[in-house]
This record gives C-alpha cells, sequence and structure tokens, in this order.
C-alpha cells in the first residue's frame, strides 16, 4: 500500500527533473550564439546610441514602428499549425518608481509555411496612447516562447529617447552678442561682415546643435523666412558668427535687429530670444554740422501769427549729406517725424513744424512768453549725428477771448459783426450813404464773457484798418447778448468808394498780449464813388482868354486841326471805350453850323493810360466854317462819355471859342 501511494509523487519528481534539464539546454544554446537580437526603432536618427526619435515624427502622434527580427528555433516546415512561437512586446520607463515591463502587444507567429523567413523583420507598434506623456528615455524588448516547450526567450532592450523640449527650455537664450556700437563701413570692411557672438548654454548633445541666424529690418513677430537667415548649420565649436557683409550692405543704413534660434538633434527648436540691436550708418558720415535756426523767432518771438505763416526750423548746409539721411527736429519735449533731406532741399533745409506740435508743447495754464528748447540730429539709417547744441525760442500763444483751436487770428467763436448803414441796409453802402458814417455792432455772447477781462479792447476793422473811432473797453458789467455799437466813420469809408465785398471784422485784443483773436468777416458791398472825370482840354491853343486860331493848327496825316485832350484819370484804363463827341456853332453859341458834329469811340491804350487820350478835330471840316458865317468866330462844345461799372458817365461839356482867320481871310493851309 505504501509503495502503491508514493508512486504519482516519484513520477512528479522524475517530470520536473526532464523539464529542468531541458532549459538548462534552452539556455546553453543562447549561450551557444542562439540569444534574441534587439529590436530595430524604424524611424529613430540613425547612429543615435540613445534611440533619438525626430521631432518631425514625435509630431505625427502616431505608434512608434519596431522592427523585430528573425529569430532562431522557428517550428520546422511542414509541422502542423499548432506548433507555432508565442512573441511578446513589452516596454518600460527607467524613470518610474518601479520600471517594470508592461506587455503592449502578444501573438502567435506560425512556422515558415504560413510566414517565411523572408518577412522578418516583422514591423509592429507601440502605441502613442503608450507614450504620449513621457518626456525621456524608455526601453522596448520582446520575448519568444518556443514551439515545443513553454519556454520564453529574452531579447535584450532597445532604447527610445522621447524629446519634444528645445535646447534652453523653459528659459529663453540670451541675446546674441554684437561687441561694436556702431557697425560703419569700415568696420564692414575690415572685419568681412557683422561679428557676432552666441552665449554659452547647457545642452546633453551639444555637439549636434543646428543654429539659425537672422538679419532683419525689423523686429520678428514669429517664425523667420528662410530668405531671412544670414546663417544656417552646425554651430560652431568657438560660437562665433560671421554675419557676411554683402548682407549688410544689401540692407542699407538702418537700425538692425540679429535674431537666432537653436535647433536640438532631434529638430526641437529654441525660444526666441530678444533681438539684439545693432545701428548700421554706412558711407562718409554727415560732419560739420550747424545749431538750427528759427527765422520767424528773429524778433525774438514766435506768436500765433508765425506759427500760422508757417513756423520753420533752418538746417545749415553741413558735410557728406546723403538724400535718404533723416532730418529729426526736436521742439520742446518731443520730436517732430523725420523726414529726408531730400524733401526740403536745396540747402537750407527749412521746416515746419506743425501747430499741433507747437500746441502740444506750449503750456496753456501757464501762459506767458515761454522758452522752448530747439534742435536737431542728423540720422544715417537709424543712427542720429548730433547738432552742436539746442537753441533756445521764446514762444507766446496766450490769447484772451474763447479759445481758438487754429493758429490763424481768425477766431470763429467770436461771432459776425453786425452792419448797419445810414441808409439802414445790413449789407451794401449806396450813393444815399454818401458823407454818413455808418455803425458795426459786435455781439457779447456768454462764451465770450466767460473768457475776457476788464480792459480788455474791442476795435473795428473796415477793410483791413482799424476804424478812427474809439475802440471799446470790456468794463466787467456787460451782460450776455449785449449789443456794443462802434461808429464807421465817413472819412474811413471815403478811403475805398467802391468794392464788392469788403471785409468789415473786430478784433479782441489784451493789454500785454502777443496775439490779437479776430472775427470772421462781414462782408460789404460799397459803392459810394461820386465820379468827376476831367474836362477836355486844347493843348495846342493859346492860353485863355485867346480863341483856337491860325496858330494853334497842327498837321496829322496831311490834315490841319486841332487837338483835344482827354487828361488821364482813375477810369481812363487800358481797354477802356471813350465816346468824344464834338459840335460846332456859330457865335450866339446856339446855332449849329451844318455838318459840324462828329462821334467817335475811342479804345484807351496802354500808353494812353498813363498820358490820356489826344482826338484830332480836322479844321477843314469843324473850324474853318465858323469864318464863312460872315462873322469872325465861333464856337466849339466837346464833351467826352466812360462807362464806370457799367453805368455811362459824361465829363462836363466844354466850350471853346474859335476865330480862325488872318490878313482878313481863311487861315494859310499850310501853316507857314
Amino acid at each position: 500500500m505504501a509503495d502503491s501511494n508514493r508512486r504519482p509523487s516519484d513520477e512528479q519528481v522524475r517530470i520536473d527533473y526532464r523539464k529542468q534539464i531541458f532549459m538548462q539546454k534552452q539556455l546553453s544554446k543562447a549561450d551557444a550564439g542562439l540569444a534574441l537580437n534587439k529590436p530595430t526603432i524604424r524611424d529613430q536618427i540613425p547612429g543615435d546610441e540613445d534611440g533619438l526619435m525626430p521631432k518631425v515624427e514625435l509630431d505625427k502622434q502616431e505608434s512608434i514602428k519596431l522592427l523585430i527580427p528573425l529569430w532562431p528555433d522557428r517550428p520546422d516546415a511542414g509541422l502542423p499549425p499548432v506548433f507555432f512561437n508565442t512573441l511578446t512586446l513589452e516596454w518600460r520607463n527607467p524613470a518610474d518608481v518601479k520600471p517594470e515591463y508592461k506587455v503592449f502587444h502578444t501573438e502567435q507567429v506560425p512556422g515558415p509555411d504560413t510566414l517565411p523567413d523572408a518577412n522578418f523583420p516583422l514591423t509592429r507598434e507601440l502605441p502613442f496612447s503608450d507614450y504620449h506623456t513621457i518626456e525621456g528615455k524608455i526601453e522596448v524588448r520582446y520575448r519568444v516562447s518556443g514551439w515545443n516547450a513553454p519556454v520564453e526567450t529574452e531579447s535584450d532592450h532597445s532604447p527610445i529617447t522621447l524629446d519634444r523640449i528645445g535646447p534652453i527650455r523653459p528659459g529663453v537664450p540670451e541675446k546674441i552678442i554684437v561687441n561694436e556700437p556702431l557697425i560703419t563701413t569700415a568696420i564692414l570692411e575690415a572685419v568681412g561682415g557683422i561679428a557676432c557672438l552666441i552665449p554659452d548654454f547647457d545642452e546633453e548633445k551639444k555637439g549636434f546643435v543646428t543654429l539659425a541666424v537672422a538679419l532683419l529690418d525689423k523686429p520678428p513677430t514669429g517664425e523667420l523666412d528662410p530668405d531671412e537667415l544670414a546663417y544656417l548649420g552646425p554651430l560652431p565649436l568657438t560660437r562665433a558668427i560671421l554675419i557676411p557683409k554683402a548682407l549688410v550692405y544689401g540692407m542699407g543704413s538702418m537700425l538692425m535687429y540679429i535674431v537666432y534660434f537653436l535647433f536640438d538633434k532631434a529638430g526641437n527648436r529654441s525660444d526666441m530670444p530678444f533681438p539684439t540691436e545693432v545701428q548700421v550708418a554706412l558711407g562718409d558720415l554727415p560732419l560739420d554740422l550747424k545749431p538750427a535756426e528759427v527765422p520767424l523767432a528773429a524778433d525774438d518771438l514766435i506768436d500765433r501769427a508765425d506759427a500760422a505763416f508757417p513756423t520753420t526750423v533752418r538746417i545749415r548746409q553741413f558735410t557728406n549729406p546723403l538724400d535718404a539721411d533723416g532730418i529729426l527736429i526736436t521742439w520742446g519735449e518731443n520730436n517732430l517725424p523725420r523726414t529726408p533731406v531730400s524733401a526740403h532741399k536745396p540747402f537750407p533745409l527749412d521746416i515746419t513744424v506743425p501747430w499741433e506740435h507747437l500746441k502740444a508743447e506750449y503750456d496753456f495754464a501757464a501762459g506767458g512768453t515761454q522758452e522752448i528748447n530747439v534742435d536737431y540730429a542728423v540720422l544715417r539709417g537709424d543712427y542720429p549725428i548730433a547738432s552742436p547744441g539746442a537753441i533756445q525760442v521764446k514762444v507766446n500763444l496766450e490769447i484772451t477771448g474763447p479759445e481758438n483751436p487754429n493758429p490763424d487770428p481768425e477766431n470763429p467763436k467770436l461771432g459776425l459783426v453786425r452792419f448797419n448803414s445810414f441808409s439802414n441796409s445790413d449789407k451794401q453802402l449806396t450813393p444815399a450813404d454818401i458823407g454818413e458814417a455808418a455803425t458795426g455792432y459786435i455781439t457779447l455772447t456768454a462764451e465770450i464773457l466767460a473768457s475776457v477781462l476788464a480792459d480788455d479792447v474791442l476795435t473795428l476793422f473796415w477793410n483791413g484798418k482799424a476804424v478812427t473811432s474809439t475802440p471799446y473797453k470790456i468794463k466787467g458789467d456787460e451782460t450776455v447778448d449785449q449789443e456794443i455799437p462802434l461808429v464807421i466813420p465817413w472819412a474811413d469809408i471815403e478811403e475805398t468808394p467802391v468794392m464788392d465785398q469788403l471785409p468789415l471784422r473786430y478784433s479782441l485784443t489784451r493789454p500785454g498780449l502777443f496775439n490779437p483773436q479776430t472775427s470772421l468777416p462781414t462782408f460789404i458791398d460799397v459803392e459810394v464813388e461820386t465820379v468827376d472825370l476831367p474836362e477836355p482840354e486844347f493843348p495846342d491853343k493859346d492860353a485863355d482868354p485867346y480863341p483856337i486860331n491860325c496858330n494853334a493848327l497842327i498837321e496829322k496825316d496831311g490834315k490841319w486841326g486841332v487837338r483835344v485832350h482827354i487828361p488821364a484819370s482813375a477810369h481812363l484804363k487800358e481797354g477802356v471805350e471813350v465816346t468824344a463827341t464834338w459840335q460846332t456853332y456859330g457865335k450866339d453859341k446856339v446855332t449849329e453850323l451844318p455838318n459840324t458834329s462828329t462821334s467817335d469811340l475811342l479804345t484807351v491804350s496802354k500808353q494812353e493810360e498813363q498820358d490820356g487820350v489826344d482826338w484830332f478835330i480836322p479844321y477843314e471840316r469843324f473850324l474853318k466854317p465858323t469864318y464863312d458865317t460872315g462873322d469872325q468866330y465861333g464856337w466849339g462844345k466837346v464833351i467826352y462819355q466812360i462807362k464806370v461799372r457799367g453805368t455811362p458817365v459824361n465829363s462836363d461839356l466844354v466850350e471853346v471859342m474859335i476865330a480862325v482867320f488872318e490878313h482878313g481871310d481863311h487861315c494859310v493851309i499850310p501853316r507857314p
């Protein structure tokens, strides 16, 4: 019984022993060169001992492809399909607290009849979900169990490095170093370009870092365009870079910006450092700058009238100017916008200071006369060459009355003058107003009263001249919308007797202030002129009381006669038409002699505008008949007419005695 009961136990001991022998044999096979080759990481950077994955592959967020090599002792051909190897893939993170392998794939691999050896290596995948949160190194391996016994053989592990962080991150690289504060033509030619130095930094695979350097004309705002790169290549061991001079010359004089990026072996980019500003000023730099000038300050003050003119800053000729050089004017505490030399040539350069800038630099709360600093610099690119020093200019923009947003003396808030003529018209003066004064009324609005002081002065202006009547001084007790009457004397009116749209306005001033304010104009049509044309004259006649006689006759174009002279006057202008009329009478001054009337239309020439017009009266027709009446003399009457502003105006009618005889007979013609 006893022997019978022990039999199963003895058999199990023998079975276990046989298994141990088999395992020892399997291990001896591995020691003999039958060990499994480690898996290959398909997309890793070639030759990297840490299995570094390129950034572009990690960015795909896909599974990592593993290549499983052919292993030994696959089932022989011809064996039934029930004989197969079991392939198990697993990975681990050595940084874990318990870095244990985790299985991510298991499959039964059939023998050569179904899966020939030529199909190896097998491509299998480490799922993205398994590694997507890991930064650093992981390990993968595989295990193969034999087809003839449940014994597994492990491969060596293959490392995979997952690097998604660029150099220095999360820090920011230091700015690139440029030792020269100003890059000139001399430096470019001596050095060959702009010498730069990349600040030192820590990086695990520093020897594989790629460097990209860009030279820009403005601060970068994002990714760099490849065309902007001055250098792209391995980081030199010295970290020294030379930006070629040809690139600098191509950009010209300006403030340039140099930035760089570092790319690690995986292709991860560093953050962008702050750009390094580099002043570049090429060519011969401006020299011999003179102090600025302000021409309108020659009277020691810039007032609002100067601002409206406008005010300018003058820059005298300096050495080595270029049309593209900038002029930067400083007026007060702030600069005007930069403008090129070419916009103001020829020298001296006169550069306008806008009213808005003048106004912004003046302290209206303080008022009065204030000293303002005026200076300039010449910019080669963005590099400033300073003037010898600022000058001081006195400025006074203070006014009385409502605020005026413009520099012009005209202030729309003062309102218009209300006009009233002697004949009660609000817009014109006519002959009915001759010899009479008119009146202008100034309305004191609430806005005006709120901004004036006692003794501020209201002065009326007629056609740009102050009227001769007494200005009005503010008393301080005026009421809102009160009208202040100011007389326009006739003596002021008659200085401009005829004018369309004559301006009438008033000024508001304060003793001691430099900037009078004037209202907008009220326009008046003026026609109060009495036209008095000069009388016709007889320049060839003897002085009174002598009549026209034979000695007064002159010859013209083969005829003899006398001249009627129409004197020059304010109305005898070039192009004006004059109608001259003559009539001969008997000695009674009433009886018209036959065929002795004439009327001619004369057009005034430029010379006649100065000298007057001469009109010829022939002797035979108009003078001789006075002696054929049986009497010794007769009379001639002459008058002329001119249109003045469309209205015909006559001269006075002039009578002249005619006594053209000698030796008891008619005048001898031709005259001796």
